[in-house]
């Protein structure tokens, strides 16, 4: 009974959660001048990505920074794959997707450097630094282009807009962050519970409850952004997060613990997976071959591949 309190709990904190974070989102969006895409790139997808990077580093100070490496690829991975794909599923209609090729060149680019950075199988102290000026080097440009790009009915001050104050978007960004980190971790540790009582390994547990439970924060925005009708925030909610995770969130385990060395399989099986699901995912938002939409199909073929990624973990493979 313990435990199903604790999952229902989890469940309904994580649900008010995202929704005052997402109004919270929009308001600052507006106080800032910028639009819901690039508000979704770097407020809900940096945000919500925290729990990610509170992992990494943990990981990493306890002398474990493969759990750190391992977290940024797998986070990525459920982004696209179960994050993105459960909401195009879910979604009562199909979802209108902005264009976005020069934020999408920047995801691809971030893929780029994890491959390059971990081909020798080792993340050294010069590694973490690069990482991470290249993080604020990403986002400083995105906010300089977001303020040029920003769409006339989101710019604070505009003739027929009152303008907005930053105070309540502000409280809600807090209270809905709070409690979405908290209403994850409140699901992830009913859900262990409860795979120890049903006698399901640690290894299974590791691999998909805790891999899955750091990304409940952007399923949960996701969802909520999409019910609100924001869906180019949703989207950019993946894109940031997917930055975030690959630039800063793999930064952590190199600055804190580096020199380690990793087996081969993070390089032939994670990093591969993670650039193969990124590459779909940017030839489906580039062709958008429905009239511009994003549809349930697309979601099909996103979280097949996770699942697919799943089978190779458990297999073994």
């Amino acid at each position: 009974m313990l435990i199903i309190l604790t999952l229902v709990g989890g469940l309904l904190i994580l649900v008010y959660g995202a929704d005052r974070f997402i109004h919270g989102a929009l308001g600052t969006a507006k106080y800032l001048g910028i639009s819901p895409l690039l508000c979704g790139i770097l407020i809900v997808g940096l945000a919500t990505s925290l729990p990610e990077a509170l992992v990494s580093a943990s990981a990493a100070i306890q002398g474990s920074p493969l759990l750190g490496v391992a977290n940024a690829l797998g986070s990525n991975i459920a982004n696209i794959g179960l994050v993105l794909g459960v909401t195009l599923l879910a979604s009562t209609k199909p979802l209108a997707c902005p264009p976005m090729g020069r934020d999408l060149a920047l995801m691809l680019v971030s893929k780029l450097v994890v491959c390059f950075f971990l081909i020798d199988l080792n993340l050294g102290l010069e590694d973490g630094v690069f990482l991470l000026i290249s993080l604020v080097v990403v986002l400083l440009f995105m906010i300089y282009q977001g303020q040029a790009d920003a769409d006339d009915g989101f710019v604070s001050g505009k003739e027929g807009y009152p303008k907005p104050t930053i105070f309540f978007p502000f409280v809600n960004l807090c209270v809905g962050l709070i409690a979405l980190i908290g209403g994850s971790k409140l699901l992830v540790l009913g859900a262990i519970d409860l795979a120890r009582l049903w006698e399901i390994s640690e290894a299974v547990i590791g691999l998909t409850i805790v891999a899955v439970g750091t990304s409940l924060p952007e399923l949960a925005a996701s969802l909520a952004s999409v019910i609100k009708g924001k869906s180019d925030m949703a989207i950019g909610n993946i894109i940031g997060s997917n930055i975030f995770n690959s630039l800063g969130v793999l930064a952590m385990p190199a600055l804190l613990a580096p020199n380690f060395l990793m087996p081969p399989e993070i390089l032939f099986r994670d990093v591969m997976s993670m650039v193969l699901i990124s590459v779909i995912l940017i030839v489906i938002l580039l062709t958008r071959s429905t009239n511009g939409f994003l549809t349930r199909s697309n979601g099909f073929v996103l979280t097949f591949i996770f699942v697919g990624y799943q089978f190779l973990l458990f297999t073994g493979i």
